[in-house]
């Protein structure tokens, strides 16, 4: 049975909780050895520039808007943008990475049917919210919790798929 749709959660304490827990993530170091940038847009949108690696050691850059919605009692949003305009992109879209051979638990749709809500890109994983908008019914072990999962379990799944193991190259 799929997992009821997140609550949208109080803005003055999402925003706090997330921005703590993306500053713990950056001060360990870890987003810098990897080259990750971050533009904080509000106190409820990041924008993470994250590096895609292809097999041949190319590099192509994609930049992840994650929002606090929903934070911390649902994992944040997350869609790959343009970073022209901001805006959320599709498949034959530069910025939105093809990716192969992937893992299990990662799927991404340039264009998912939300129930009752029209198509949309679907980063599909249980660490970010729109998965839980979706027709998923996840396992009990991957479900997302509260007080153990952050943001960085996100941003760490999906550096994960655009290394070179998974990621190909650009959609355009």
């Amino acid at each position: 049975m799929p997992v009821n749709h997140p609550s949208l959660a109080d803005p003055e304490i999402a925003s706090v909780t997330f921005r703590l827990h993306l500053d713990r993530l950056w001060a360990t170091g870890r987003p810098a050895r990897l080259g990750w940038g971050r533009i904080d847009l509000d106190p409820l949108h990041t924008i993470a520039a994250m590096p895609g690696e292809r097999p041949d050691g190319q590099r192509d850059w994609y930049f992840l808007r994650l929002g606090a919605e929903y934070y911390d009692a649902a994992p944040p949003t997350a869609a790959f943008i343009d970073p022209n305009n901001w805006s959320e992109v599709g498949d034959g879209n530069r910025w939105f990475p093809v990716i192969e051979d992937r893992p299990s638990w990662f799927g991404l749709h340039g264009a998912y049917d939300y129930p009752g809500k029209g198509k949309r890109q679907l980063i599909c994983c249980s660490v970010v919210a729109q998965f839980y908008m979706t027709d998923h019914s996840p396992q009990a072990t991957e479900i997302w919790q509260q007080g153990k999962d952050t943001v960085a379990a996100t941003l760490n799944r999906i550096a994960e798929v655009l290394g070179p193991r998974h990621y190909r190259r650009p959609s355009k």
